[in-house]
């Protein structure tokens, strides 16, 4: 993909995102969460004393949230894209679909880093350096590069992807659950690879970073897999 095509690309995004006012408020919604959690913090931890300890655990799911944000405003532009079959035109262009998906995936990547790392500068809770900071961030909005490619291969249009963004949303949140329990039945939630985020994060071990990262890398193999046999 040559420089300029990269540059118009990014411009119309940038530009699609700025007009379409679902977007813009994704884009708003982040902050709503990160600040509004930043102002609660005192209440919540004077109703939970015993939240301290879960610090790593709140910043992971917050970090990780937030950052799907990121993956959902790319989805919806592809999703755009989708009703005005683009796509089509995308599959005669000069430049390959693995380039173009390359881009997008980036593109995703960096609004979920960007949010994810707001995250940590705002509720700076855990004592995290700099680079950890930076690590973390990364860490984290691994899980919405992989959300949108399942997103846009399986929802035909906004409405249904809307849909698919509650069911996200809400088993993003689901592995909490294995932190707060003590029973054998609480590994089943080892299944979503967020979930090794959060443990990662929880209770910091380099094992379980690296099955975190394997299993997004995994699921993100499956989810390009699908976008391709959709796009066909």
């Amino acid at each position: 993909m040559k420089p300029t095509t990269f540059i118009h690309l990014l411009r119309n995004d940038t530009t699609n995102i700025l007009r379409d006012k679902t977007l813009l408020m994704m884009l708003v919604f982040p902050f709503l969460l990160i600040f509004g959690l930043k102002a609660g913090l005192p209440s919540l931890n004077e109703l939970l004393p015993s939240f301290p300890k879960y610090y790593g655990l709140a910043l992971a799911v917050l970090a990780t949230t937030s950052g799907l944000l990121g993956g959902y405003i790319i989805a919806f532009v592809m999703l755009d894209e989708k009703d005005e079959n683009v796509f089509v035109v995308i599959k005669v262009m000069p430049f390959s679909t693995a380039w173009f998906m390359a881009y997008r995936l980036i593109f995703a990547g960096l609004w979920a880093f960007c949010f994810a790392f707001l995250s940590f500068l705002v509720l700076d809770i855990n004592g995290y350096s700099l680079l950890e900071k930076v690590f973390y961030s990364l860490f984290c909005s691994q899980t919405a590069v992989v959300v949108l490619l399942f997103l846009v291969a399986f929802a035909n249009d906004k409405i249904e992807g809307i849909t698919f963004i509650k069911g996200i949303n809400f088993c993003s949140v689901l592995p909490v659950v294995a932190f707060l329990v003590d029973s054998s039945w609480k590994h089943i939630f080892s299944v979503f690879p967020f979930y090794w985020t959060y443990r990662a994060m929880q209770e910091p071990n380099f094992l379980w970073i690296l099955i975190s990262v394997f299993s997004h890398f995994m699921v993100f193999l499956v989810g390009y897999y699908l976008f391709l046999r959709k796009l066909e």
